[in-house]
């Protein structure tokens, strides 16, 4: 037998409880050891949200990355076969995961792990994205 929740019958409990599960959700991503961006679905996928996770990790502050496109943690050695990769599953509307090498505000180079989930609105349209990411820098260095 699955143990799994349903999310949407979570949110279809009485009022208090709405606002409960609000508070945890975002609790989970103010406290989250990854870093959590969301971004609107649109050209050049402005961001709306960073956690304090992300900050640590880029050294972007959310006022220094708010409004601007993820594309300005990518350089030189961000692969740009990744980045393909990326553009078609977004385009697809499916989940994408990959890593590659970015750039911290500092201009130093780290290896990024993440996950990009597709957001839909009530229309089942996607208007946000979800990207969940992680530095594995040390641990691709001790290969």
């Amino acid at each position: 037998m699955e143990n799994t929740i349903d999310l949407m019958s979570i949110f279809k409990h009485d009022s208090q409880f709405q606002s409960l599960m609000k508070r945890m959700l975002e609790n989970a991503m103010e406290h989250s050891f990854h870093g959590i961006m969301i971004t609107k679905a649109e050209p050049g996928y402005p961001v709306v949200y960073v956690n304090d996770a992300f900050a640590e990790i880029t050294g972007y502050s959310s006022e220094d990355i708010a409004g601007k496109s993820p594309a300005m943690l990518q350089g030189p050695k961000t692969d740009r076969a990744v980045l393909d990769r990326l553009n078609q599953a977004l385009s697809e509307g499916r989940l994408f995961h990959g890593e590659t090498i970015n750039y911290r505000k500092d201009g130093s180079e780290f290896v990024m792990e993440w996950k990009i989930v597709p957001i839909k609105n009530e229309k089942e349209v996607t208007s946000h994205y979800l990207a969940l990411q992680r530095d594995v820098t040390k641990s691709r260095d001790s290969r």
